[in-house]
């Protein structure tokens, strides 16, 4: 029984310590990029791809701003092509960090049409609006703003924060 004791503090200690100098999603995305996040708005952060493809996100409302980062050994999109594909379209470009990046839009659902109803109508779409940030050692950001309602917003709050946002990121070496 004691060696049975022994061996599991062992494991759980041997563990632990392997789990202390991991990052956070937050903190992997940090480590990347410095940015100014926007004021008062709610931050989540979570990981994709067993951890490959940390994501940061900035939420207010239906708006949110995004920094996802990718390229790295296990990523689901192991350079920009493979993100970018077909269903966004162009919509202009922005600078970002004295660089000239292009500008995509593309749609998603925010409610689905009830499958239960005799003719179901469309889809509830929002938009979002990213683009993409070349990093060192083979990693990119994509910078997002995703407005998750079909209503404009007339004040532009989330669009000023996008745009200020993005005057604040700034890759690190």
């Amino acid at each position: 029984m004691n060696r049975l004791i022994l061996a599991a503090t062992l494991i759980l200690g041997a563990s632990a310590s392997a789990n202390a100098g991991a990052k956070t999603p937050e903190q992997a995305v940090k480590a990347l990029v410095s940015f100014k996040a926007p004021k008062a708005w709610r931050v989540v952060s979570y990981a994709n791809a067993g951890d490959a493809d940390p994501v940061l996100r900035f939420e207010s409302g239906s708006d949110a701003i995004l920094i996802r980062a990718f390229g790295a050994p296990g990523s689901d999109y192991p350079a920009p092509a493979d993100f970018v594909d077909g269903s966004a379209y162009g919509s202009g470009s922005t600078v970002v960090a004295g660089r000239k990046l292009d500008v995509r839009r593309k749609r998603f659902p925010i409610e689905a049409a009830d499958p239960h109803r005799p003719s179901p109508g469309q889809a509830i779409l929002g938009t979002e609006e990213f683009c993409v940030l070349p990093l060192s050692g083979g990693r990119f950001a994509v910078l997002a703003y995703r407005r998750a309602s079909p209503l404009p917003d007339p004040e532009r709050k989330g669009a000023k924060a996008w745009a200020a946002f993005l005057k604040s990121v700034k890759p690190k070496k």
